[in-house]
């Protein structure tokens, strides 16, 4: 009995002992175990591309353990998937402090080297890594990414090819193989790696969806709907995989189902901007554009950098919305907040651009209005602003204060007394009703089956191309609604139209930046004049790439146009300020009808024979302009309605920040007399990475 009781009570001692030490310990089990689900979902949070959770997430776990180095390294990975770049750079310097030889942080380290421009230094580190550790596949893959970078699809698929020597199943090597080759048109390849990839890691969301990418930049949209059906299938929560779908049914035309998927996608994320946009052009292509313009204002209000979707609902609203749409005021209003940002940086031009686009949507809106008359005032064009006065007095009278208006009258009286000797009224013209169109261009765009942020983006630029061209009075450019097959059916198109030059155009899109490519022409003999891309990144990059797109227009027409009056041996042209005219600029005089665009390349074509005389010009106003005769041959046949062509534009004015960006710019020979530029903080940066930056790049940073 002793023993026993002696057992009982030696069983029930340990028990309390091991409870009493399990106690003492619990805490320390319990802080392991939670450091250890933290880090858990943070990965999974990573994995999901939540990377905002996932980054909480870790920070609390450095915050208890600074010297975690994986941790370190996978909130750098997250703050560069989110384009935090120099924050990633911070983290990934943390990291260093406890491992300085990890590849895996010198490798992440390169590659945010490349996101913040640091190219040399980020070549530099790849091949430090590789000297070390030949066999390093991520090494390669930073260098194929510098590769494309400087628009080197061969380069980078050496890189991609030394990777797959080396891992002939790499996942990241094999689905990259895949996206250059098939945007560089070698579709037979990208399937070969393509059927790599699946026969490897059929089942995973991820290789599904760049399977559909790939098929629908081949423009086999069937397929890459079967690819991103099976994407989504896989990872219900694929938003990406779902608006691919979406924008495949739109290439399709299946604008019902495009509705319903960004439907079922802004129920999930309200905060999704691009399945407002996605649900937008649907509704547009069926003809509801009133609920179109409702779908885009939402998504608006949402991600307002969208310039995009805000090109198209401001088409849709000048085209079908009534001028008395209270809504306009506030859709102008973005324009002229744009524009005191512009004028704060003394950018006039660009402020004069936004002004324009302001009244464009709202010609009543007072403020803008105002702010540009203003703007011409300062530039010296008084006619000009004298009509924008007697526009708000016209129109807005009675919706300015008593003051307003007492001052706005007092200026009128003032203007109309002090131009009351304008060149109109000595020659009794009427400047601003004056015909003035001398170039007729032509605007077309191939099907887009590789936009991956936002779908038809061909369409758009073409359309917004061919819109920014509205405020010049001498161009006329319009653009043809549905897409061409190719070169050949555009110049068939422009010469049957008798355009003088055609373009066509494509836009390359990222996920920060895009780049506009152009392609220019002679509409008559179908010979290419240029070749060019524009990049921009930052807020309002489609805005600066299209009026970069159109200042290289215009700086190769050449300025023309002809005598509409003459008083012995003085003419009155219909040229003046607002073509940069000044006094002692000169021009060659043509007979009517004979000048016409070079065979080859940029200029104008006419005979000698036809040369009737030379003119300079003296008194330069606004919209027309007085010039002598200098002399004109032992006959006088110099005739109203010939033709004038500049030879010379004095050199000062080469240098005024003054000179007009919306009006052609060349002499006879096509070359720039007057060079305007969009300025901006980065330009410098976007002109030294002016060429075509693939549309893919994005898409090959996210492959795991």
């Amino acid at each position: 009995m002793k023993n026993k009781a002696f057992s009982r009570k030696f069983v029930f001692s340990m028990t309390l002992t091991v409870a009493v030490l399990i106690s003492a310990v619990s805490p320390v089990f319990a802080k392991t175990k939670q450091k250890a689900a933290t880090f858990q979902q943070g990965f999974e949070y990573e994995q999901n591309e939540e990377f905002y959770s996932a980054s909480q997430c870790y920070l609390e776990v450095v915050e208890k353990n600074p010297a975690d180095v994986k941790v370190w390294y996978h909130l750098a990975l997250c703050s560069y998937k989110l384009g935090e770049f120099d924050l990633a750079l911070q983290y990934v310097e943390n990291s260093e402090k406890y491992d300085r030889d990890n590849r895996d942080i010198q490798n992440l380290k390169g590659m945010i080297f490349i996101s913040t421009g640091k190219t040399k230094e980020a070549s530099k580190l790849f091949y430090e890594i590789l000297k070390k550790y030949p066999n390093d596949i991520d090494a390669h893959f930073g260098l194929a990414e510098l590769e494309l970078l400087e628009g080197r699809f061969s380069g980078a698929e050496i890189q991609y090819t030394e990777a797959l020597k080396r891992q002939s199943t790499n996942r990241k090597a094999l689905l990259s193989m895949a996206l250059v080759c098939a945007e560089n048109g070698k579709f037979e390849q990208a399937e070969k790696y393509l059927n790599a990839s699946l026969q490897y890691y059929s089942g995973q969301a991820e290789v599904h969806y760049l399977s559909a990418v790939i098929y629908s930049i081949k423009g086999d949209f069937k397929m890459a709907e079967r690819q991103a059906r099976i994407a989504v299938e896989i990872n219900g929560n694929y938003e990406k995989a779902y608006e691919l779908l979406s924008a495949v049914l739109y290439q399709q035309g299946r604008y019902a189902e495009v509705i319903d998927i960004s439907d079922f996608l802004i129920s999930r994320n309200r905060n999704n901007s691009n399945a407002w946009y996605l649900k937008g052009i649907a509704l547009d292509r069926t003809g509801n554009f009133k609920e179109a313009i409702n779908v885009w204002t939402t998504g608006l209000s949402i991600n307002p950098q969208d310039e995009l979707m805000r090109f198209n609902l401001e088409m849709e609203v000048r085209d079908n919305l009534s001028l008395e749409d209270r809504r306009r005021s506030n859709w102008a209003k973005y324009h002229v907040d744009n524009a005191k940002q512009y004028a704060q940086k003394y950018d006039g031009a660009g402020a004069v651009y936004e002004y324009q686009r302001a009244l464009l949507l709202d010609p009543m809106n007072y403020d803008a209005r105002i702010a540009y008359a203003e703007i011409l005032e300062l530039n010296g064009m008084h006619e000009l602003y004298l009509d924008q006065l007697k526009f708000i007095k016209e129109h807005n009278f009675d919706n300015i204060s008593k003051n307003q208006k007492t001052e706005l009258s007092d200026k009128i009286e003032a203007f109309d007394d002090l131009l009351s000797d304008t060149l109109g009224n000595k020659w009794s013209v009427e400047p601003f009703y004056l015909d003035k169109t001398r170039w007729n261009i032509a605007v077309f765009y191939e099907e887009n089956g590789s936009s991956f942020i936002h779908a038809d983006t061909n369409r758009l630029v073409a359309r917004a191309a061919s819109d920014i061209f509205s405020g010049v009075a001498i161009t006329s450019v319009k653009t043809q609604v549905t897409p061409v097959s190719g070169y050949g059916e555009a110049f068939k198109n422009a010469r049957a139209g008798k355009f003088d030059y055609f373009v066509i155009l494509s836009l390359s899109e990222g996920q920060n930046d895009l780049t506009l490519s152009s392609a220019m022409y002679s509409g008559r003999t179908g010979l290419q004049i240029t070749d060019d891309t524009f990049y921009s990144t930052g807020n309002n990059r489609f805005a600066t790439v299209l009026r970069r797109f159109r200042n290289s227009v215009l700086e190769k027409l050449s300025v023309k146009g002809k005598i509409i009056d003459r008083n012995g041996k003085t003419v009155l042209l219909d040229l003046g300020k607002s073509e940069n005219i000044v006094p002692d600029t000169q021009f060659k005089i043509v007979k009517k009808g004979e000048v016409r665009t070079a065979d080859n390349g940029i200029g104008l074509y006419y005979r000698d024979n036809d040369v009737v005389g030379t003119v300079t010009v003296t008194k330069a106003g606004e919209e027309i302009s007085e010039a002598n005769i200098d002399e004109y041959g032992f006959y006088d046949k110099v005739n109203i309605d010939d033709e004038v062509v500049l030879v010379y534009l004095p050199p000062r004015t080469n240098s005024g920040s003054n000179a007009i960006d919306n009006v052609p710019a060349a002499d006879e020979n096509g070359n720039a007399v007057i060079r305007t530029e969009v300025k901006g903080d980065e330009l410098v940066e976007e002109i030294r990475r002016a060429v075509e930056r693939p549309s893919i790049l994005d898409l090959l940073r996210d492959i795991y």
